[in-house]
């Protein structure tokens, strides 16, 4: 270990660059005791972790509460108390507040059931502690506590390198950098970075908040936040939605001023125009749905690190396998070692077991071939290493006796090609063949990316099997059954891939796989089209796989990627949904979306199924809040244009959203009722909204303008022999009427429309009895909340309809709900699509 030196006498530099004394008074072998564990636990000295499944309370409350909807409705709520309307500001805001409870709520019990199941995936560490290495959860680790990295491992704090074995980090999540670094004795290990290949043991000496990682995060604190395809829609929607509110508002302020209108029916009014342009609620329940979806997804022993994963879930159709670990089960046992040339079988067997035993670090490759191999005889000793990499396909020891073996891919190792055919026959068996081949040059392991000598002698190859793991044909048939196409892409030889593959199930046609050089051998065109048409990729270098996940989004599909090592990262980050098994690499489950508990691919169809109903309760949801909301602003349009008061007041803004789309869309979100199948959104969603407002606003309009005039007069009729009203009074006793009649219109249109989207047809009287939830929710709903509003009629500011209001009410709704089924079902609507994109 280096002498320390004064601080003093140390330069300023960047901290990648920063080789700092190592002063740690731990001795490398044996660690810290248990007794200075404890004293540093005491003192306080113990990394802070903050677990990654879900976000903070704070989180959940500032996204559900302030919104530029919510704070601009608030002010208009605040004047609207100011002046007095203490009353119609409380049933404004009643359905807003509600939602926001509802959010809260719901994603605070969603919180706490994922934070319980994200203990089970927490990051584990191996640290040595009197001598003995043990694994850690990551959030006890201590100051000076010595840390063992090995591949796939992610550096939980920062330290100083104390012994190197050949260790090469990625930094590429801290620097942008993809380029492994190699760290020699002294160097520092960032937290955050991660092992790629060799092993090293470094001190913990920045714990907690002191970590880069964490002073990098706090320094440029910006959250990225990933749309979903629906989420995308959504927001387009809402946005033209405001556009639009900006302009009304523009027309409802010149409006005011040029009938004369009060400042308190001015804000009223502009409460009404706020709550019906912009469907806040709408987006709530999205909120409230994903929260749902995740908890129920959790049941499955699947674990979401990001909520808006349930409806990528639903959006994936294309999606990419590791072979290793996803497809098979990773317990890899030698089946065979087969001698080359003049090499027996023992002196293989003690070439293979100089390698495995002398390594830095060993994979799981290496593993088997050590537990089938034993010790050594030999008493030769290490020299140099090139640990083993994903992207070099081999690796290398060079002993003192002069002797560098090598392992790995054989067509990268073996010079001649029938050794290579030989191994590719091996592969078309389903086994993974690995070469064996020794030199007497050695390894300059200065250089970056050491070269293979050219006087390789092929020693040997060693047959490696891998067991399919339980259910995995059968997840593989469920997922093609939901039109989900399957590619496996491995750095194994592209013979054991395309092998593996076909046993699991998956269709492999002989012109839909590619190996690496002949990905490499591609232009850019050629080589996208090879990523959307190809089953099976093998021998793929990570950043390979990295670029083909990458040309297939381009190319237009929403790509999910499974799997479980170091070498799957650069993947994950390219997927529009990252997938990781929970026995893999740290690193892969801390960018995964979705990590799978149990490691069973069968747990994907079933939380992909659990996606889909979540989406479907979202699309019903918007299906109800838009329909009412075009139905309302095209209303108030049109009331406009023939120069009448205000159709809607606050009250019955309230109770009209509480009735068709506030308790709805909660009996849908819980999954007390189940909508019927919503295939596109633009057509099933926006176009019936559309075109259910448009039908809704006519027949509230219809019967707010014959209720005003007409039962206005026979109102007036009725009283003038006992009273003599004033022009005011009467027109405010007409208005109530017409307000109450085209209020319970539009309550009776969107009944009809809620039962639609539960299957229920009023002219089929059984779909009614076959529904008995639905047809009772929906009648409840409605006709309390109407029942409450003609109890109290001074209060919701009505009158109470006379027989040819009540006619309307019964009339209008109904018929313009046939004209809508009518249209429907028109040849016209039909062909619309093709007629649309004829030239």
């Amino acid at each position: 270990m280096p002498q320390p030196t004064s601080p003093e006498n140390q330069p300023d530099r960047e901290i990648n660059d920063t080789k700092p004394p190592v002063t740690d008074p731990t001795d490398p072998i044996t660690g810290l005791s248990e007794s200075e564990v404890l004293d540093r636990k005491r003192s306080g000295d113990i990394n802070v972790v903050v677990l990654r499944s879900s976000r903070t309370y704070q989180d959940i409350f500032k996204e559900n509460v302030f919104t530029l909807f919510n704070v601009t409705f608030g002010v208009i709520l605040i004047l609207m108390m100011a002046l007095g309307q203490i009353t119609d500001a409380i049933f404004s805001g009643f359905s807003v507040f509600m939602n926001i409870l509802v959010g809260v709520v719901q994603e605070i019990q969603a919180k706490l059931t994922l934070d319980k199941l994200a203990l089970l995936s927490v990051q584990k560490v191996t640290v040595r502690r009197d001598g003995v290495s043990q694994a850690i959860p990551v959030g006890d680790v201590v100051r000076d506590d010595l840390i063992e990295l090995n591949p796939g491992d992610r550096a939980p704090v920062d330290g100083t390198v104390l012994i190197s074995q050949n260790v090469e980090m990625d930094e590429s999540l801290l620097t942008g950098e993809s380029d492994p670094v190699a760290k020699q004795q002294g160097d520092i290990v960032l937290s955050g970075s991660f092992c790629l290949a060799g092993s090293c043991i470094f001190s913990a000496d920045k714990i907690g908040n002191e970590s880069y990682a964490v002073k990098l995060s706090q320094s440029s604190r910006v959250y990225k936040r990933v749309f979903t395809p629906l989420q995308k829609k959504i927001d387009i929607l809402v946005e033209i939605f405001v556009l639009v509110l900006i302009v009304a508002a523009f027309l409802h302020v010149a409006s005011s001023l040029n009938s004369g209108r009060s400042m308190v029916d001015t804000i009223r009014y502009a409460s009404v125009i706020i709550n019906s342009f912009v469907p806040a609620g709408l987006i709530l329940s999205i909120s409230v749905a994903f929260a749902i979806g995740a908890v129920e997804i959790s049941k499955r022993r699947t674990l979401i690190q990001k909520i808006n994963a349930v409806d990528s879930m639903n959006s994936v159709r294309i999606l990419c396998t590791d072979k290793t670990g996803t497809l098979t089960q990773n317990k890899l046992v030698v089946k065979e070692i087969v001698p080359l040339g003049d090499t027996d079988e023992d002196s293989l067997r003690e070439l293979i077991a100089l390698y495995t035993n002398l390594m830095g670090s060993q994979n799981s490759s290496a593993k088997a071939m050590a537990t089938f191999t034993d010790k050594p005889r030999s008493q030769s000793q290490l020299v140099s290493e090139v640990p083993f990499s994903s992207s070099r396909k081999w690796g290398a020891i060079s002993l003192d006796i002069g002797t560098t073996i090598m392992i790995g891919a054989p067509e990268i190792l073996f010079t001649s090609p029938e050794t290579q055919e030989q191994a590719k026959q091996y592969g078309r068996q389903g086994l993974r063949a690995i070469a064996v081949v020794s030199s007497e040059d050695s390894f300059d392991t200065s250089e970056k990316n050491p070269a293979l000598p050219n006087n390789r002698r092929a020693r040997g190859i060693v047959l490696l099997e891998d067991s399919l793991r339980p259910d995995v044909i059968e997840t593989i048939s469920e997922l093609q059954n939901k039109n989900i196409r399957l590619k496996v892409i491995s750095g194994d030889s592209v013979e054991t891939v395309a092998s593996i593959a076909r046993q699991a199930g998956i269709a492999v046609p002989d012109d839909a796989v590619f190996t690496q050089k002949t990905l490499d051998e591609m232009d850019a065109p050629t080589f996208s089209r090879a990523a959307s048409s190809g089953t099976v990729f093998g021998r793929i270098t990570p950043d390979t796989k990295r670029r083909l996940i990458s040309a297939m989004v381009k190319r237009g599909g929403y790509v999910g990627m499974v799997g479980d090592g170091v070498n799957d990262v650069p993947a994950f980050k390219e997927a529009q949904l990252a997938i990781a098994m929970n026995d893999g690499a740290q690193i892969s489950k801390d960018v995964a979306d979705i990590v799978l508990l149990d490691n069973n691919l069968s747990a994907l169809p079933q939380a992909f199924s659990a996606g889909d109903d979540i989406k479907q309760k979202i699309l019903s949801s918007a299906l109800l809040y838009l329909t009412k909301n075009i139905m309302v602003i095209l209303t108030i349009s049109f009331a406009g244009f023939v120069q009448l008061p205000f159709p809607i007041e606050p009250r019955h803004m309230t109770i009209l959203t509480m009735a068709v789309v506030g308790l709805p869309t909660i009996w849908i979100a819980f999954g007390w009722l189940k909508p019927v199948r919503l295939e596109n959104f633009l057509r099933d969603v926006l176009g019936y909204s559309c075109i259910a407002g448009i039908f809704g606003a006519i027949a509230m309009t219809i019967g707010y303008v014959f209720s005003y005039y007409i039962s206005g007069w026979a109102l007036l009729k009725s009283v003038t022999g006992s009273a003599i009203l004033s022009s005011e009074t009467f027109q405010d006793m007409a208005r109530g009427q017409a307000q109450c009649v085209s209020t319970l219109i539009g309550m009776l249109f969107c009944l009809f429309v809620f039962w639609n989207i539960t299957g229920i047809s009023i002219w089929k009287f059984r779909t009614l009895i076959k529904n008995p939830t639905a047809s009772l929710l929906g009648i409840l709903s409605v006709g309390i909340l109407g029942i409450v509003m003609l109890i109290f009629p001074r209060f919701f500011q009505i009158e109470v309809p006379d027989q040819f209001g009540w006619s309307m009410v019964i009339f209008l709704p109904t018929s313009a709900y046939y004209m809508l089924r009518m249209l429907q079902s028109s040849k016209l609507v039909r062909n619309l699509p093709r007629y649309l994109s004829q030239p």
